[in-house]
């Protein structure tokens, strides 16, 4: 059937603005899904760029044990994070900061290490109360103790042992530490206690190490004596590595040429015993300190816990 002009002209222009609505529509759409998929690749990348790292949530110096339970889940920049930051992998029993470091530090490897020391069956902790101890000497400190004589020689007794300082009614020990030590390092360091005792002008002293967490333990150097070599020995508690240690120091001219010379005067003997009679006073005094300090401690607990009643 045949149609007017304005009815075809009304079809076409009809058909025209549909055309036109598709195209659009289409466009809009396709306008859209692009914004989208750029939206989706920005958060992904946005996503990449931050990375989840270990921060410290306290204040460590170098040296002293963390766990993590000092450590913070944080999320960073990965640009801003260090490239060997901290992974769960990485984490350990009895790991130790390397370098002093403050609250909100990001933690990367080279910051901590794991200690895997393993704890042989023959360590105790020993009291001391004969050294001379640095004015600034805290708990957690690393400590070589030497013995230096009054000709100058000065020998390496045991290396980087951790110091505990006994506190008495809240107030550390001013004489005496305590050092966890091998049986080895027991002998030898009663050993030289004798020979400072012995000699007059002779010091046990300790020193500290600045940067325990990245400092290699010191040699010893100090040469025990021919008695003290004997009962080492004979003790099965001592492993073949150190007494084969031990025997290099003894089979040098020092303890001879040196040491025994200072140690067998007529007045060693005398030296030792006062020497040895002070150290246990010293220790008794310190004791009945520490017992007093826990019970003044108790009657003050007692004493809030009746007033709170």
């Amino acid at each position: 059937m045949a149609t007017n002009p304005m009815q075809r002209k009304a079809r076409n222009s009809f058909l025209l603005g549909m055309l036109i609505m598709l195209i659009i529509t289409g466009a809009v759409i396709a306008f859209l899904i692009l914004q989208l998929t750029n939206m989706k690749k920005e958060e992904k990348e946005l996503e990449a760029s931050y990375v989840t790292v270990y921060t410290l949530n306290r204040d460590v110096d170098s040296g002293e044990e963390v766990t993590e339970s000092d450590f913070t889940i944080t999320q960073v920049v990965n640009s801003t994070a260090p490239t060997d930051y901290l992974t769960p992998s990485d984490l350990g029993d009895n790991m130790i900061a390397k370098i002093a470091m403050t609250t909100g530090t990001v933690l990367s490897k080279e910051m901590i290490y794991v200690d895997e020391t393993v704890t042989g069956n023959d360590v105790r902790k020993q009291e001391y109360n004969m050294f001379v101890l640095p004015s600034d000497l805290r708990t957690g400190d690393y400590v070589d103790v030497r013995l230096q004589m009054p000709s100058g020689t000065d020998y390496i007794v045991v290396s980087k042992k951790k110091v505990e300082i006994p506190n008495i009614s809240g107030v550390d020990s001013t004489d005496t530490i305590s050092i966890t030590l091998s049986e080895d390092e027991i002998n030898t360091l009663s050993n030289a206690i004798v020979d400072a005792f012995k000699v007059n002008g002779a010091k046990l002293y300790v020193n500290k190490y600045t940067e325990p967490g990245i400092q290699e333990a010191a040699t010893p150097t100090y040469p025990v004596s021919q008695e003290v070599m004997a009962l080492i020995n004979e003790n099965p508690n001592i492993v073949e590595q150190a007494r084969n240690a031990l025997w290099n120091r003894y089979n040098t001219t020092q303890r001879n040429d040196v040491i025994n010379p200072a140690v067998q005067t007529e007045d060693a003997e005398g030296n030792y015993q006062a020497n040895m009679e002070e150290s246990i006073t010293n220790s008794v005094t310190t004791r009945q300190e520490y017992l007093e300090g826990l019970s003044a401690q108790a009657t003050t607990t007692t004493d809030t816990t009746n007033t709170t009643e």
